[in-house]
């Protein structure tokens, strides 16, 4: 046999990378575990509906608004997800209706300003266009980027880096796409109406910044089976293990147990002598 060439043998004296130990999939611990993240899910779930309704409660007047904008937000950041093909999480939602829910106070407040700006004068419509496009939306944008950063990445780590690189390219986009359409709300809607139009172009706002499909981390393109589809099977596999570990088991060990005693004794079988075999 031939001898090994140098490469063949610092390939067979190479340290081998430990394998990860694969869990079975059925166990108890898979199926506790599966419905471990189920539970964090609808707690996620429970709380993206939570917030908005405690603050609606809290402050009356922003109830209809902080629905309306919370919703947008969710919607619209699950079409963004969807058009860049990356999974959209009970965690996600969570994090969309925060943001939602904490721009809805200040967009009350702004339509609110720029609604006491006087139009009975054609200076009066050039003074209220300007000071939207001028002052509302440049604001409004800063805001909405700051709390939308701050809540999906849990940090103040990068925020003026983010800030600095999309401000004025999401402001120009703002300006050429929904500028003109809010200008006729505020100009022409009634105050009730304002801020549903606003939720609706809010739902186009947050669909700026989709990348291509390329741009999404093979990591987050992974989708999981949905929860209300996997809920019943990981509910079967947990019923299985739960009888068969407590219930089946224990009454098969009784079953032999008592088998053992009222077994009953069979007479043992003696092969006959060879006297007995001639005899007949």
């Amino acid at each position: 046999m031939a001898d090994a060439t140098p490469l063949e043998q610092i390939a067979k004296n190479a340290p081998q990378a430990p394998q990860q130990e694969k869990k079975p999939v059925g166990t108890l611990e898979s199926v506790v575990s599966e419905f471990s993240h189920l539970g964090k899910s609808l707690l996620n779930l429970g709380l993206a509906g939570a917030i908005p309704f405690a603050q609606a409660t809290l402050g009356p007047k922003y109830a209809r608004d902080t629905a309306l904008l919370a919703g947008a937000q969710v919607v619209g950041d699950a079409t963004t997800d969807i058009l860049k093909g990356k999974k959209y999480t009970s965690g996600s939602a969570l994090e969309s209706s925060l943001v939602g829910t904490i721009t809805t106070i200040p967009t009350y407040h702004m339509f609110d300003l720029i609604n006491k700006v006087p139009t009975e004068t054609a200076l009066g419509y050039v003074t209220k266009a300007s000071a939207w496009g001028g002052l509302a939306y440049p604001a409004y944008i800063g805001m909405y980027q700051f709390i939308d950063y701050l809540i999906k990445n849990r940090t103040f780590k990068g925020i003026g880096k983010y800030i600095k690189e999309n401000y004025w390219t999401t402001l120009k986009k703002a300006w050429r796409t929904t500028f003109p359409i809010s200008l006729i709300s505020i100009f022409f809607a009634p105050l009730a109406w304002q801020i549903p139009i606003s939720a609706l172009i809010q739902y186009g706002f947050v669909l700026f910044g989709a990348p291509k499909k390329a741009e999404v981390p093979e990591e987050q393109k992974r989708d999981k089976t949905p929860y209300y589809v996997a809920a019943p099977s990981v509910a079967g596999r947990l019923a299985y293990e739960a009888v068969n570990k407590l219930v089946y088991n224990p009454l098969r060990a009784l079953y032999e147990i008592g088998s053992g005693f009222y077994k009953p004794a069979t007479k043992p079988v003696v092969p006959p002598t060879p006297a007995e075999t001639s005899a007949h």
